[in-house]
């Protein structure tokens, strides 16, 4: 049996650099990554600062990972990132790309859906994401099996998929278009328990503000509790090769 080729990938990471959190963020696809494509040749962009992209043309898969700013924003780096997802779509649809968190909002909002702000406040901490027909199919699921169990950190969502997105989840969760070359997750596959209690504690301005002491011990609690990450991204890895 021939092996196969070793994937490139490419990551995005929208979030400044420079600091802790470019780090964690950085430290945690390497991790992900080599835990479910260990081969795979894994290169960083910085399209915050730097102004960096990938040629689409180079890599099997480019993933857009998580960040702080508003996918919403008129901002230069964010406009360009947006246009970079279309300039991709259109020119290597051999590429596979994957948007996780704000990347996800940034997929929607490039071909044409809506980011809102989270109308009941911040969301922090595992979430059941219940999948549609269409995401038992995808993810080739159990017939009991009808959720996956991810940690979320996010404070926007999508309103509207882009034109021509499929539901794979309720509540605008997941989305593939109908190529089938572009998935989009709004839950973090990618991080593991020790990471999630930080952006919970650390981001205390942002996602555990108005929770009382039980609350938080609660939160925390359930962030050690196993999640379906990993068997998302072995998915992932395996569409990459359809």
């Amino acid at each position: 049996m021939i092996n196969p080729s070793p994937l490139r990938i490419a990551v995005l990471i929208n979030t400044p650099p420079g600091n802790e959190f470019w780090d964690d963020v950085r430290n945690c696809y390497h991790a992900a990554l080599q835990a479910v494509a260990p081969t795979a040749q894994v290169n960083m962009y910085d399209p915050v600062f730097e102004g960096t992209f990938p040629d689409p043309q180079k890599y099997d898969l480019i993933i857009l990972s998580g960040g702080k700013a508003d996918a919403s924003s008129s901002e230069p780096w964010v406009l360009a990132v947006l246009d970079f997802l279309r300039a991709t779509a259109r020119e290597a649809p051999d590429t596979k790309v994957l948007g996780i968190c704000w990347g996800h909002q940034a997929i929607s909002r490039a071909f044409g859906g809506e980011v809102r702000a989270v109308s009941t406040g911040p969301i922090a901490g595992i979430e059941d994401i219940k999948l549609t027909p269409a995401g038992k199919k995808f993810f080739s699921t159990p017939d009991d099996v009808a959720t996956y169990r991810l940690p979320e950190f996010h404070v926007r969502e999508v309103a509207r998929p882009g034109l021509g997105f499929v539901h794979l989840a309720e509540n605008h969760e997941m989305f593939v278009n109908q190529e089938n070359t572009i998935l989009s997750l709004q839950a973090h596959p990618e991080v593991q328990p020790a990471l999630a209690k930080k952006l919970l504690l650390e981001e205390d301005d942002v996602y555990n503000g108005n929770l009382s002491k039980q609350e938080l011990e609660d939160h925390l609690v359930k962030l050690d509790q196993p999640t379906d990450g990993f068997e998302v991204l072995r998915r992932v890895i395996e569409w990459v090769r359809e």
